[in-house]
């Protein structure tokens, strides 16, 4: 499987990884046969940062032909940013085909891109994202005398990178936008074992996030939360 953590550009990258606390990549697993249908939807979540103000993040999840697309969008005070994946689905996983983002710090910032020809070994980061919320509630790598499960994903740089993941508790969550059969999910990297990003998603509404908390020497930094969701089932597919 594969993760995705948003990069620290100069000011805004540090502000975008906790931003998304969201960009992570898919499971190398067989889809299990109880997984929910995707729905379309449109989501806001809220995002506290130490240091920083509290921020809203948009991020809906869409048909456009045969393609899916997700994107997230955010801002605060003088930074903002935003990403998109493309993919299409399959019984074994995702395929990525489009990945595209950008920043602006003090109106100063950056735009980047990768194509299919760079994403034939490993999804992009929205695209994790979505497979890692369809695999989670099945993932087996929970008992610490069990190894940890791998995640693997391309950076933004069309770059390979790796991560580790446990699945935590299942719960019920009951946030301002629903209640939520919920399940967590640790990730860190093997040279930064002090930093912990924990996912909460449902198996009920495939890509959207629940929760997020973001940890350094065990002291929690960053927050993120389900504030509003609405279902597009009915718009049309471009």
């Amino acid at each position: 499987m594969k993760l995705a953590t948003a990069r620290c550009q100069p000011g805004l990258a540090g502000l975008l990884t906790a931003l998304a606390l969201v960009l992570i990549a898919p499971i190398n697993a067989v889809a299990a046969d109880n997984e929910a249908a995707p729905r379309p939807f449109e989501a806001t979540y809220r995002l506290e940062i130490d240091g920083w103000p509290d921020a809203d993040i948009s991020h809906s999840l869409r048909r456009q032909g045969s393609n899916w697309v997700s994107e997230m969008r955010a801002s605060v005070a003088v930074a903002n940013g935003w990403e998109r994946g493309r993919f299409t689905l399959a019984e074994d996983g995702v395929t990525s085909s489009d990945y595209a983002g950008g920043y602006s710090l003090l109106g100063i910032g950056e735009d980047y891109r990768i194509g299919e020809s760079e994403l034939t070994a490993w999804p992009d980061r929205q695209a994790a994202l979505f497979e890692l919320s369809r695999q989670a509630s099945q993932a087996s790598c929970w008992h610490p005398q069990v190894a940890p499960c791998t995640l693997t994903y391309t950076n933004y740089k069309g770059e390979t990178k790796h991560y580790y993941y446990r699945r935590l508790e299942t719960t019920t969550l009951d946030l301002p936008a629903g209640n939520f059969s919920a399940v967590t999910v640790s990730l860190w990297r093997g040279e930064h074992p002090d930093r912990d990003l924990r996912l909460t998603f449902t198996p009920e509404v495939p890509g959207l996030l629940l929760a997020a908390d973001y940890f350094k020497d065990g002291e929690r930094t960053s927050h993120l939360s389900l504030k509003r969701l609405r279902f597009n089932d009915l718009a049309k597919a471009n």
